[in-house]
Formats: structure tokens, C-alpha cells, sequence
């Protein structure tokens, strides 16, 4: 028996400066249900920051490290300036937690109102940029290793700077979405896909990927597949 893989979705909000749209496909047969996969948006002095990562390691309860992660994210993002930090903040949590098996591969963005931004990514795929009818992944010329083992990089990560002509949609993603496989074995053709779909509002456009996703993937996914698309939020005149 095949269990079809449970969809939630958020729809479209207004974080900071960014419209928001997530959505997460969880796996099916095999799976109880308690994932990894964790992400987010939150308004900051600093400007708009999201987050998108999943949990790695042995054990039924994934959940919970997601949601230690998520909570310290949610703390950190509003109070530290620098994403690097911030980043090795996150590490630190996860170095240190009851499960010495964990690690957490992450991609953290901070958004300025001006479109331009900055990336810091630990072991996780980079965002894909959508513009002009094209997806490419943003350039990570220093990858850092996951959360939980940056001590293999001395501790560090370096943040990479995305120019606001590069993109006007942003699609951070989890590897279940890019690594989902067709009966063929093919791997999921993510970008092209987002790319196919990019000029669809954004509601829309997070909807058509996961469903596409699925179709290919024939309703039964290996991992967990999360989404997090933004882009620039329509400017509302004074009153």
C-alpha cells in the first residue's frame, strides 16, 4: 500500500518587505510523519530574513531539533546583525543539543528593502533567482559545512552578497524537492520547472510547483520537500 505524500500550505503574507509563500510536501509510505524540514520568515531591523533548512541524522524524532532550531532562529534573527553569526549561533544549538547525531543543513537570507540581499549557505542548496523567465541557483563560492559541523570550516561561514538586479522571486528549497526522481530514476528538473511557472503570482506559483513535483514523482516522495517562495510585496500608497 502507498501512503500519497500530505501537503500543507501557507498562503501568501506580507513579511517585512517580501510577499511570502510556502508550501511542504511531506513523504509518504515509511515515514511517520515527524520531518525535519523547517522554515521561515521574519521581519528585522536588519531587514526581511528567511530560513530554510533540514534536519539529518538517525531517529524517529527529526521534529524536534527542527523546532529547537526554528524557536533560536526566531530569537536570534531580530537581535544579531550579521548573518554569519547568526548562522554560527544556529551551529552552536545544534553542537551542543542532547543528539550528538544531528546536523542541520541550512540556508539563511537577509533581505533589504532595496531588493539587495545576502546569503549564508551551511550544507544546504542555494536559492534559485527568477527573473526574466529564467531560475539559476545564486553563486556560493565559500559553501560552509551543515549546522552542527561548522567546526570542520574552524567555525566559521562566509556570507554572499545577491544584488537586487539578480532576481525578482526568490525559491529557497529543501533537497527533497530537488532530489525527488521520476519512475525513471531522473532527477526532479527544479529550476527549469520554476522557471516554466515563474510568471504565475506567487500563490499560484508555489501551488503549480508542488503539484508538479508530486505528479512527477508519481504522488510517493523519499523525503520531505519544503518551498519558500518570495518576492518583492506590492508597495500600498499612503492613505
Amino acid at each position: 500500500m502507498t501512503t500519497r505524500p500530505r501537503t500543507t500550505n501557507s498562503h501568501p503574507e506580507t513579511v517585512g518587505t517580501l510577499s511570502v509563500s510556502a508550501r511542504r510536501l511531506t513523504a509518504g509510505a515509511g515515514h511517520d510523519g515527524s520531518g525535519g524540514d523547517v522554515h521561515g520568515a521574519v521581519d528585522t531591523p536588519f531587514g526581511t530574513r528567511l530560513l530554510i533548512g533540514d534536519v539529518m541524522g538517525k531517529g524517529p524524532q527529526l521534529s524536534r531539533t527542527a523546532d529547537a532550531v526554528l524557536r533560536a532562529w526566531h530569537q536570534l534573527a531580530g537581535r544579531q546583525r550579521s548573518l554569519e553569526v547568526l548562522a554560527v549561533r544556529l551551529h552552536s544549538l545544534v553542537a551542543h543539543s542532547d543528539e550528538p547525531d544531528r546536523f542541520v543543513t541550512a540556508t539563511l537570507v537577509s533581505v533589504d528593502p532595496d531588493g539587495s540581499a545576502e546569503l549564508v549557505c551551511c550544507g544546504h542548496p542555494p536559492p534559485l533567482l527568477l527573473r526574466d523567465g529564467t531560475a539559476v541557483a545564486a553563486a556560493v563560492p565559500a559553501p560552509a559545512p551543515p549546522l552542527g559541523l561548522l567546526d570542520l570550516a574552524q567555525g566559521w561561514c562566509a556570507a554572499q552578497p545577491i544584488p537586487h538586479t539578480a532576481w525578482d522571486r526568490m525559491l529557497l528549497h529543501t533537497d527533497g524537492a530537488s532530489e525527488a526522481r521520476d519512475a525513471a530514476g531522473t532527477f526532479y528538473p527544479l529550476a527549469e520547472r520554476a522557471a516554466e511557472l515563474s510568471a504565475t503570482p506567487l500563490a499560484g506559483f508555489t501551488a503549480a510547483l508542488a503539484a508538479d513535483l508530486l505528479h512527477y514523482a508519481q504522488g510517493s516522495l523519499q523525503d520531505d520537500a519544503s518551498l519558500l517562495a518570495v518576492e518583492a510585496a506590492p508597495v500600498t500608497p499612503d492613505a
